[in-house]
């Protein structure tokens, strides 16, 4: 036998609303954070390299834009060589010892800057479930 039992459920148009709300916001919000991640791993870079070399290479980083956030770009040439090095072969003699993948300055300060960059990601999700909150 069928039931001509209605089910309603209070609230579903403001929750469809905030979620809304939270779609539209978050893309915004995780691709300033992204700007800001790369900001301060350029800087903290910056601050690691040492040499005149590994300088000039980490005064050539900066950050680039894409459609969901943001990069970091270099144009120094020997970029790679000052970060990873080199000197197995004669045409990388120039560079200091080959280091793996651990890099130099780039790779090492955005280890040691992990917990920094992890609360920049985080606050831009609690700023878009602020939005929640209200």
């Amino acid at each position: 036998m069928a039931s001509d039992t209605k089910l309603t459920i209070e609230g579903v148009v403001e929750l469809l609303g905030i979620l809304r709300k939270m779609q539209d916001q978050l893309p915004k919000n995780l691709k300033k954070a992204s700007n800001q991640v790369a900001k301060d791993w350029i800087s903290a870079a910056k601050n690691k390299a040492n040499g005149e070399y590994a300088g000039r290479a980490a005064q050539a980083l900066s950050v680039g834009s894409t459609e969901d956030g943001s990069t970091i770009t270099n144009s120094y040439p020997g970029f790679y060589g000052e970060e990873f090095g080199g000197r197995s072969r004669p045409e990388t003699m120039m560079f200091p010892p080959h280091n793996g993948t651990r890099g130099y300055f780039l790779f090492p300060a955005g280890r040691e800057n992990a917990d920094k960059f992890q609360q920049v990601w985080e606050a831009a999700i609690d700023d878009v479930a602020k939005v929640w909150k209200n």
